[in-house]
């Protein structure tokens, strides 16, 4: 049996408009790291950014899409602002097509510890209170 080391990096800061030429030419490895580069690093305009992957997040090919849900998680974490009832109605769409559920609930779950941290805490003391496995 044969092991692949995979080795994650973290793309340099790009534009929407990269991310735009990327994907127009159909190069989506580019594409993704395009996106990324957008999310991770706070350069840019929070309201472009997410009109960005708001647009992508209805993408045809799954892993763009699916990306573009984990990049409004990002946006949540590094701008701690967004039009988070747009947002987040998007994202409770995309969680019907199952290759985006997983990225869109964390996404989700991003928005809420991020932009409402109070409500956040609260709903996690409340889930380990009626966890009983959790008291140990």
């Amino acid at each position: 049996m044969r092991h692949e080391h995979h080795v994650l990096h973290n793309p340099p800061s790009s534009t929407p408009a990269e991310v735009h030429a990327a994907v127009d030419r159909g190069d989506l490895s580019a594409a993704t790291d395009a996106m990324v580069g957008t999310a991770l690093y706070g350069d840019g305009d929070w309201r472009e950014l997410q009109e960005l992957h708001l647009q992508l997040l209805r993408h045809e090919d799954h892993q763009v899409s699916a990306l573009a849900a984990t990049c409004l998680g990002h946006l949540a974490r590094v701008y701690r602002q967004l039009d988070d009832r747009r947002v987040v109605a998007a994202l409770r769409e995309a969680r019907s097509l199952p290759h985006i559920r997983g990225t869109a609930d964390n996404a989700l779950d991003d928005i809420r510890l991020f932009l409402h941290p109070r409500g956040a805490r609260w709903r996690g003391r409340v889930w380990t209170a009626v966890r009983p496995w959790t008291w140990i």
